[in-house]
């Protein structure tokens, strides 16, 4: 298996964990307002 160079490793992470926050924003922002246009509007822009 190659290595991974330690910079694109962390810009990886990164992005990563940036969708999975914004994923996990939308779905509490759902179960809370129940209407998906809103949540979009409050989460992805």
């Amino acid at each position: 298996m190659k290595k991974i160079h330690p910079v694109a490793l962390v810009v990886i992470v990164l992005v990563v964990g940036f969708f999975s926050f914004k994923i996990m924003s939308f779905l509490g922002c759902y179960v809370r307002i129940e209407d998906v246009s809103k949540c979009l509007k409050l989460t992805a822009w």
